[in-house]
């Protein structure tokens, strides 16, 4: 239906172009070879478009009525409709639409990005000069009773437990933003997914080798890429 539709609406468009004063005559001739527009074509077309408005009607009786939207929106108590998640929803949508976000321009994002890198290097190196002989990529601590591998809960390690792994996050959106590449941002959530199971993996390895101290250390920061306050906020948006 839709299709005929068009093909109709199409016929008149060619129709009327034949009719059209500031047509050259070349063209009007193919016009009309090609449409054989007469009075009696043309009026039928008409009849025909018309005549479709019937589906055009039953498509929008089987939207919900205004009314029936407008009551279920002045419903309910002003603050305890989950107002806070339609708007952000509908403001995320219009973001999206307009490309950006407004008064964030390339020097705001160079800024934000740099300060992140910034931040997250230094997360990092101080993780490694609290770590010293600690350090390594394994997320398998080494053996304690080697005489190597020790408990580190002092320093930056009394605030989070994950330090190297947050600096690497913070430096990684920092990057996305400078370079404004939506890729590397998407990358940089996949990257916290995999820090989070290693991170994961790594507690457990180090509640076989620590005991109980890993668990007395779990209880008292936990934070685990963010300080104990921002995990608060978090937690309790969830509630």
């Amino acid at each position: 239906m839709v299709s005929k539709t068009l093909s109709t609406l199409s016929f008149s468009v060619l129709c009327a172009l034949k009719c059209s004063a500031f047509m050259p005559h070349t063209h009007r001739s193919l016009i009309n070879r090609s449409t054989n527009c007469s009075n009696k074509n043309y009026h039928a077309v008409l009849l025909a478009v018309k005549g479709n408005g019937g589906e055009l009607d039953s498509i929008l009786s089987s939207l919900p009525s205004p009314e029936a939207v407008k009551m279920n929106m002045v419903e309910g108590k002003v603050g305890e409709r989950g107002e806070q998640y339609v708007v952000a929803q509908f403001g995320l949508l219009l973001l999206i639409a307009i490309g950006g976000v407004p008064f964030v321009g390339d020097d705001m994002s160079s800024f934000l990005g740099l300060s992140l890198i910034f931040a997250g290097l230094l997360s990092v190196y101080k993780a490694a000069t609290d770590l010293k002989s600690n350090l390594s990529p394994w997320p398998v601590p080494a053996d304690p009773k080697s005489g190597r591998g020790s408990l580190v809960d002092e320093g930056i390690y009394s605030y989070i437990r994950h330090p190297m792994y947050s600096g690497v996050l913070f430096g990684m959106i920092g990057l996305s933003l400078v370079t404004d590449s939506v890729t590397r941002l998407l990358l940089t959530g996949a990257l916290y997914f995999v820090l989070d199971a290693k991170s994961n993996y790594e507690e457990e390895k180090m509640i076989d080798a620590y005991g109980l101290e890993y668990e007395d250390y779990q209880m008292r920061v936990q934070g685990k890429f963010l300080p104990p306050g921002v995990n608060d906020i978090f937690a309790k948006r969830n509630e």
